[in-house]
C-alpha cells in the first residue's frame, strides 16, 4: 500500500512540476514577443536614436571650430584614446577636475546648418562623476 501511495505522489509531483514549467515557458515566450515588437518599433523610426556610454576627461583640450575654443575629450570605452568632441551635450554641465561616465542619446538632426553637426547629443543620465587630482 505504501508503495502505491509513494508512486501516486511521485507521479503527481512530476505532473505538477511539468505544468509549472510549461506556464513559465509560455510567460517567457510572451515576454520575448513583446520585447521583440518594441525593438522592431524602435528600428523603424526615421531618425537615429542611439544610446551610448561616453567617458569624459577631467580637462578640456584646445581645439579649433569656427574659432579657437576648448573641447571635451571623450571616448566610448576606457581603452580607447581620447578624442575631441566639438558639440555640446544637452543637459550636461561640465566641471573641470572631474571624470564623467555618461549615458548619452545621439539623434540625427534633420537639415543641419552648413557649419553645424548632423548629430545632436542629449544627456540621458550621469553614471559617475569622479574627482581627479
Amino acid at each position: 500500500m505504501n508503495k502505491v501511495i509513494v508512486g501516486v505522489i511521485a507521479t503527481a509531483s512530476v505532473f505538477f512540476a511539468s505544468c509549472k514549467t510549461e506556464h513559465k515557458n509560455e510567460a517567457k515566450v510572451a515576454e520575448d514577443l513583446i520585447e521583440e515588437t518594441l525593438v522592431q518599433e524602435e528600428l523603424t523610426t526615421d531618425e537615429l536614436e542611439d544610446i551610448v556610454t561616453l567617458f569624459i576627461a577631467s580637462e578640456k583640450a584646445d581645439c579649433a571650430g569656427v574659432a579657437e575654443m576648448k573641447c571635451l575629450l571623450v571616448r566610448e570605452t576606457e581603452d580607447m584614446p581620447w578624442e575631441l568632441m566639438y558639440d555640446p551635450i544637452e543637459g550636461f554641465t561640465y566641471e573641470p577636475g572631474y571624470e564623467y561616465s555618461l549615458e548619452i542619446k545621439r539623434e540625427t538632426v534633420a537639415n543641419p546648418p552648413a557649419d553645424g553637426s548632423s548629430i545632436r547629443y542629449i544627456l540621458v543620465r550621469e553614471i559617475s562623476k569622479i574627482k581627479k587630482n
